[in-house]
This record gives C-alpha cells, structure tokens and sequence, in this order.
C-alpha cells in the first residue's frame, strides 16, 4: 500500500512519550492547575445536565456566554467588543489557536514567535501551512523580547506575530513599553498579532498584565485567545474564546465549525457562571502559588543553578547549561537517578512548575538539589 500519510503530517514534530523508570516520581513540570475548581462553576455545569441541555449552541456560542465574555473582558482588561459580532468561543485555547491560524495563513506565511516558547504553537503553525520564525530571547532578559529584534525578523512573507504574556516555558510578563513596541512593528509592517493570555491570572511581585488590544493602533489587528482551562482548573472541560474584529471572526466561522461545530454546552453554561463572577476566590490561591514561587528560588539559589525570576504564568526557568547536560540528557537522567519529572524549556532551560503541593514540592526541590550535587 503506497503512503498514505500527508506531507503536512510528515511534517508535524510529536516529541516521543518516555516511558518512566519509577512509580515514586514527582512531577515538577506539570502545566495542570492544581486548585478546586470554583463550586459556582461546577454548579452552573450540573445544572445544565440536570435540565438535561444538550444540543447544539449557535457556532459562535451562546448569545449569554458571549455577553458575559464582553463583560469580563470590560470589567477586568479595559477591552470593550461588541458581544455578538467580535467574540467566538472555541473548544478550549488550542481550537482557538487552529482556527485562528487556519483562517489568516496561506501556505508560506511566516508567524514570528519569541523562544523558548511552548512547541505546539509551532505544530499549530505547521499544520495551518505556515511557517515558524523564532526570535530568541535570553535569561539576562527575563526572556522579554527587544521590538527591534522581532522587526529585523519581518519579512514579506511574514503574516503575524504571536505574543504569549505572561509566557509558557519562561515565566516572563511583557512590560508595557515592549508590547507598545510590538504594536508599532505590527502596525507599520501590517501584520496581525495574536495574543495569547490564558495565564493573565498568574501574575507576582510587580508585574501588571497588559491586554495588547487595548494599546493604541492595536485593537484592529489584535486577535486575543483565553479560555477556562488555566484560571479556572478547567482544562479538561474544553472552552476557549476568541476575540477578533467582526470580519476576521466570520471569516473564522467555517473553521471553527468543521473541528467542533460549538464549543460543548455543558462547559458554556460554566463560563457563563465563571466570566459573570468576580475572582476574589482567586486571591489566596495565587497567594499559595506564590509561596511555591519562593521555595524554587530559594532551592535554585541554595545549589547556585541560574534561573529567570518567573514575574508570571506557573513556571520556573532553570538554567542547566553548566551541568554538562544536553536538556534531553539532563531531564532523562533526572528521572532515572532522582525520580524526577521535569520540563524541557528551550535555550538551554528546564521548565520547572509550580503545580506540585506540598510536602511534595519541597521533597521533589530537595531530590533536585541532590541530583545538581552529584553531577558536580
């Protein structure tokens, strides 16, 4: 039987699933939210299925769900769109970023993306026929990209940039004046900037995050995707939206209609109670997170490994360059000899994460102190 495998799966990386050498591994890498899930949310689910809705919604979901959207976004970003032309909400984040893609790129269309950044922006780019331009950021930078640099990697085939503050691997949460400067290279070389902000919550010590359509020049070349699965522990429930100007949000309506035809019901109904309620609830559990902030940096600093203070997000970028390592080999052997599970992070950086509770999270630092030991 000849191939029958596409050219653009062929061309699709999937890192390969290790198996693992112990049952007593602790996961320090995991990008799953650890908190319970808000009881109101749950509740406004179960009640759903008790009323037995079950159907289809309209494509672009619910008219309440999208109100409610455009009254979070109001309320909590200082972004003001238009409820029923200019809001689509998606089967989770990662529809939203297909369609999104599949809808602005042509084949051979660059999107340009700061690294280390998370690879399935790049399979994500792949798939929709396009092709990925990494700008590289370093620790020296808290990996906060230069606008100079991401301009000087515009070409003519370049479509988009895509900016993810606060960032999965780094940690990092763009200032201001770095997202207005990619604004201004977006605006004077036309491209469409797609902002993913799922982890918006996730911010510590002075950091503010910025909803980059909210900047001037921005909101009608700004594309913005969230969703429940980060702020709310809801990644298993599958809701995301997408936020565009009307034309590009129709023009997304197919797409987004051949994956999925509508987000699932059960979890609109749950957004609507979630984006309709304020985050106080949140309060203490981004207090926990930050405590476990703390304790790896204090068990990085204790063993002299290098690291980016992480100002947002859930996780941790760890320097390893001077072990002697490659990243595959570093984290391979931190599972075998010291039952650890870490993340591979790019530009010779772990991804740590701050989704493991204690005493687990110190035991699982204090296995990682040991293992930086012994290679020493």
């Amino acid at each position: 039987m000849r191939d029958v495998v596409s050219a653009r799966a062929r061309a699709i990386e999937i890192s390969p699933q290790t198996s693992l050498a112990t049952t007593d591994l602790i996961n320090l890498a995991s990008g799953t939210p650890d908190f319970e899930v808000p009881t109101f949310v749950l509740d406004a689910m179960i009640d759903s299925l008790r009323e037995r809705r079950l159907q289809y919604t309209a494509w672009s979901g619910m008219p309440a769900l999208r109100r409610a959207i455009a009254g979070k976004l109001a309320r909590e970003n200082a972004l003001e769109v238009d409820a029923d032309t200019e809001v689509l909400v998606t089967a989770g984040a990662q529809e939203a970023l297909m369609t999104v893609l599949m809808t602005l790129l042509d084949p051979g269309d660059e999107v340009i993306i700061t690294d280390p950044h998370y690879g399935v922006y790049t399979r994500a780019v792949t798939i929709a026929g396009g092709s990925m331009v990494r700008v590289p950021t370093t620790r020296a930078s808290g990996f906060v990209p230069d606008p100079a640099a991401i301009e000087a990697a515009v070409t003519d085939k370049t479509k988009a940039v895509i900016v993810v503050s606060p960032s999965n691997p780094t940690g990092a949460v763009f200032p201001r004046d770095v997202l207005e400067g990619i604004v201004r290279v977006a605006r004077e070389r036309d491209l469409v900037v797609i902002s993913d902000e799922i982890y918006e919550h996730y911010v510590f010590d002075d950091a503010v995050h910025t909803s980059i359509a909210t900047l001037p020049g921005a909101r009608e070349r700004t594309v913005t995707i969230n969703s429940l699965s980060k702020g709310y522990a809801l990644t298993g429930v599958r809701l995301g939206y997408v936020v565009a100007p009307e034309p590009l949000i129709r023009a997304m309506l197919p797409f987004h209609h051949g994956m999925t035809i509508c987000a699932p019901i059960t979890a609109q109904y749950g957004a609507v109670a979630a984006f309709e309620a304020d985050r106080n609830w949140f309060v203490p559990i981004l207090a926990e997170y930050d405590r476990r902030r703390r304790a790896w940096m204090q068990a990085l600093d204790e063993v002299d490994v290098p690291y980016a203070r992480p100002r947002g997000a859930y996780y941790v970028a760890v320097d390893v360059s001077d072990s002697g390592l490659d990243l595959p080999t570093f984290v391979r052997r931190a599972r075998d000899e010291a039952g650890l599970q870490l993340g591979v992070g790019g530009a010779g950086c772990l991804r740590g994460s701050l989704m493991q509770a204690s005493p687990r999270l110190e035991e699982g630092l204090e296995r990682f102190q040991t293992f930086v030991r012994s290679l020493r």
